[in-house]
């Protein structure tokens, strides 16, 4: 329980910078996005496949999907350490109780 709290109160900052990083990562691969559509030729919908294709697209796309796994993984091992402080507050409060020995 000592080590869940601990590693709570250790990641807030690491989570909030995913979270910032997750955001500036959606940010880029719209630029991106945008940039690639503006400087293609044709109709609107090649111009959009050709768009995603380009390499600057893929590479914002890459970059996004390493944060969105980031965060997910940190905010995962946040759950998991929560729910560990639940079940320590459950056994506690069945051990006051004389449910639990």
């Amino acid at each position: 329980m000592e080590n869940a709290l601990s590693f709570l109160s250790t990641t807030d900052a690491e989570y909030a910078e995913w979270c910032g990083q997750v955001m500036r990562s959606e940010f880029m691969l719209e630029a991106a996005e945008s940039t690639a559509y503006a400087m293609l030729e044709g109709s609107v919908e090649d111009r959009k496949r050709a768009a995603k294709l380009a390499d600057p697209v893929k590479a914002a796309q890459e970059n996004h999907i390493q944060a969105v796994v980031g965060r997910e993984r940190l905010r995962a091992q946040r759950k998991r350490a929560e729910l560990t402080i639940e079940v320590w507050r459950s056994m506690n409060a069945n051990r006051r109780m004389g449910n639990v020995t």
